[in-house]
């Protein structure tokens, strides 16, 4: 089955934008009269009826609505420092939407290679594999942010704060550990190559984040940002 996009949906629009419109009249050589799939990456998925096959504006009726399609029944961000190579974090952004997360932070820290970060293509990534793993919600991508502005921001209560740090540290547990509560709230971050510096630590420390570790093989970013987000998924089954 394949899924179209449309976040109008939701608001009443029942027509797919030029591009979802050439895909499905021009790639899939729908018609009037086909039913179609399309999500409104809230978590919806609507069956609908081609009336228009116009390539460049397909419009069509809805027949029904299953909410809460191919959700996850914990809420995820994942917040990590982007790599010099930024084709590395939309990987990430990719395998993790298929996964399953909520929200996606870039951070930018005290060793960050990288402190400019554009989204466009990384959001086009994120509604793509959105689609192809049959997701009713796209994950939120936020704007860069600062490490330090994340440690003190106020999180929904019950939530599991959790960065992952290669030093030492006091309280430092297995990420294993740390998900293993009834919580099925988690934000957890993952700094840059250089890791997070004691400075930030401290400032974790001070706002309730629990140092985690994700064992002793040394992982690139996007590696350790991915096994956190399966850790959270498999944690679960």
């Amino acid at each position: 089955m394949e899924l179209f996009f449309s976040r109008e949906i939701a608001l009443g629009v029942r027509e797919l934008d030029r591009q979802e419109s050439g895909h499905c009249i021009k790639v899939l050589r729908h018609r009037e009269g086909d039913t179609i799939h399309v999500i409104d990456g809230c978590g919806n998925l609507y069956e609908c009826r081609i009336v228009s096959a116009d390539s460049s504006a397909t419009l069509f009726d809805v027949v029904n609505v299953i909410e809460g399609y191919g959700s996850h029944p914990y809420t995820l961000t994942m917040a990590v420092a982007p790599p010099k190579n930024i084709d590395r974090f939309e990987w990430f952004c990719e395998k993790a939407t298929e996964i399953g997360v909520d929200t996606i932070v870039p951070l930018v820290g005290d060793y960050s290679e990288r402190k400019v970060f554009k989204g466009d293509r990384c959001e086009r990534i994120i509604i793509s594999a959105a689609k192809q793993s049959h997701k009713g919600a796209v994950p939120a991508l936020e704007p860069l942010t600062a490490v330090r502005e994340l440690l003190v921001r106020d999180f929904d209560p019950g939530t599991r704060k959790l960065i992952c740090y290669c030093g030492e540290c006091e309280g430092k547990i297995s990420v294993q550990k740390a998900l293993g509560n009834a919580s099925a709230r988690y934000v957890i971050m993952i700094g840059p190559e250089g890791d997070f510096s004691r400075e930030e630590i401290a400032l974790a420390m001070e706002h309730g984040w629990t140092p985690v570790s994700l064992g002793d093989s040394r992982l690139r970013i996007e590696t350790a940002a991915l096994t956190a987000t399966a850790a959270v998924y498999l944690s679960s089954l």
